[in-house]
């Protein structure tokens, strides 16, 4: 083979391996400045590749990307990739809206960058769930980035690459905020989103997760110091006198081996959750000189909650659910206790803050299930028994699917007229629509829905409105006041009037005496629950008492 003939193969060879993964090429020199392009540069920039060069590569850009562009490019290490991230595109130039952006810089060509550009699919589209805002410092909440966390974290498990979680604490924030001044600082701000998200595994894990406290999640290349002394920079820089503000940073190794990238993240939310709980001690200095103990204890508390799970090393508790006209139980509440009589709130809490929500939920209703069929106590047709289903867990999938396996084989039974489902944490419910389809399709099996600790808020209307439940509970607070508070009883009365016109059964929680007994029938409750009538239960043997 001739030179010439074997060049033109090895370019052809090289041109097939840049468009298998990309739509089109752009070598950019360190001002920014398109040298070279190739590719379909009509669909993304409206203009033939000769026409982009000379060109700033940011034109090809909505004008909120233009930060984070610039950022990932003058940050590029040599040798080293970035990217792939979702951007928008200028939409005065294509039709497009959004790509696929991969760079990396060659050890021999400082400054200059190769980046590529490709049509993202709808698939890539549809998986950017935390779609930043058109403000340029649309750092996420503690909430979504948690959420947000767990998905780089176990897209990052699948592909065998390893991540790293940085925190970073501004000790004197407050004192710095009000130093520069509101407009200042919102600057400041802004050049600390842009830059955590040049970093950011997927260009959008980041987070504000309080004034002057910022969470990261990024490729296991990007130095602890770096992001600390990118954040003192831009301090400086916005302080007039350019003394800025000491930042401290931390650095979680997210890799275990007794545990999935996903279980170690949800350690790792877990203790911030815990840290932040202690309000002003918590610091990234006592998170640093603690966070690897802290986090092992963790991890080792979940391997060993997941073991309490598979195996249903639980109790259930039944609280009866009594008609306040009869005083006999209409139907039970299971209770899960994990140590005897000890309350089992601190173990909720934990199964909720790590994500074992929907896992517990699966467990306690399998095992409500079997308590059913199997009839301990020779009742099989005396008695209902409802069972919690967190607002966490109605909007998984997963925990659907899970949860439909588990019914299928008892719909022709009578188990459906038996077990009550009672949504809890309902301000967890973000898609109201998509929870009534899965309540629709539950009634229709023949099974009835409840809402629990329903409020005098609008968010409770909301819920009443978009949910079509069977039944309400009022929260418990609500229900003590009731003997004190003309108001309580005013929003309780209107409460039930407007669920008698809606067709849905009233729940009174914490009905304590019989006081409460006779104010709530007068009322128009239909049902209470409280250490009146009985504390939880070893079985579902209430003995009616008086009610009148």
């Amino acid at each position: 083979m001739t030179p010439d003939k074997d060049l033109k193969l090895q370019r052809d060879r090289f041109l097939a391996f840049a468009f298998a993964g990309a739509d089109l090429m752009l070598e950019v020199d360190p001002d920014g400045k398109i040298l070279f392009a190739v590719g379909a540069a009509k669909g993304f920039a409206g203009s033939s590749d000769g026409a982009l060069t000379g060109k700033n590569v940011l034109d090809l850009f909505a004008a909120r990307e233009r930060g984070l562009v610039t950022a990932m490019r003058t940050r590029a290490q040599p040798g080293q990739r970035f990217g792939p991230v979702l951007v928008n595109l200028n939409e005065d130039q294509t039709s497009f809206r959004k790509a696929m952006l991969c760079g990396v810089t060659m050890p021999d060509r400082p400054g200059v960058v190769f980046m590529t550009l490709s049509k993202g699919s709808i698939a890539q589209v549809a998986q950017s769930k935390h779609e930043r805002s058109n403000a340029e410092d649309a750092l996420m909440d503690k909430d979504s980035f948690a959420q947000a966390a767990l998905e780089v974290i176990a897209a990052s498990d699948s592909l065998g690459q390893k991540l790293g979680m940085t925190f970073v604490d501004l000790p004197d924030a407050k004192d710095f905020k009000s130093k520069i001044g509101a407009a200042k600082w919102d600057g400041f701000r802004s050049s600390v989103s842009t830059m955590l998200r040049s970093y950011a595994a997927d260009g959008r894990t980041a987070a504000a997760l309080d004034d002057g406290r910022f969470g990261v999640v990024h490729g296991a290349n990007i130095s602890t110091d770096a992001i600390q002394k990118d954040i003192e920079a831009l301090s400086k820089e916005a302080d007039p006198e350019k003394k800025g503000a000491v930042a401290n940073a931390k650095t979680v190794d997210l890799a275990d081996d007794g545990l999935s990238e996903r279980e170690l993240a949800k350690a790792v939310m877990y203790t911030i959750n815990q840290f932040e709980k202690q309000g002003g001690q918590f610091n990234i200095l006592s998170l640093e000189a603690g966070f690897e103990t802290f986090i092992e204890a963790n991890a080792q508390k979940i391997t060993d909650f997941k073991t309490i799970i598979n195996q249903s090393r639980f109790d259930l508790k039944f609280q009866p659910i009594v008609d306040l006209t009869t005083g006999e139980a209409s139907y039970y509440e299971a209770l899960v206790r994990f140590d005897g009589n000890t309350s089992p709130f601190e173990a909720i809490t934990f199964c909720e803050d790590v994500g074992l929500a929907p896992e517990m939920d699966l467990a306690i209703c399998g095992k409500v299930i079997n308590y059913l069929v199997f009839d301990k106590n020779g009742q099989k047709k005396n008695f209902s028994v409802s069972v919690n289903l967190s607002g966490v867990s109605i909007q998984n999938e997963r925990f659907i699917d899970k949860l439909r396996n588990k019914l299928e084989p008892h719909l022709k039974s009578d188990i459906p007229k038996r077990l009550i489902f009672e949504i809890t944490e309902s301000s967890q419910i973000h898609d109201l629509d998509k929870v009534n389809r899965f309540v629709k399709t539950l009634q229709d099996d023949g099974f009835k829905v409840s809402l629990d600790d329903f409020g005098a808020g609008s968010a409770s209307f909301q819920y009443l409105h978009k949910i079509h439940v069977n039944a309400v509970k009022i929260d418990g607070a609500y229900i003590m006041n009731i003997l004190h508070s003309e108001r309580d009883r005013s929003m309780i009365s209107n409460l039930v009037r407007m669920c008698a016109d809606l067709k849905v059964n009233v729940v009174a929680e914490r009905v304590e005496t019989l006081e409460h007994v006779n104010i709530l029938r007068q009322m128009g409750v239909d049902l209470g629950q409280g250490y009146y009538f009985a504390k939880p239960l070893d079985a579902p043997t209430y003995i009616a008492k008086a009610v009148k």
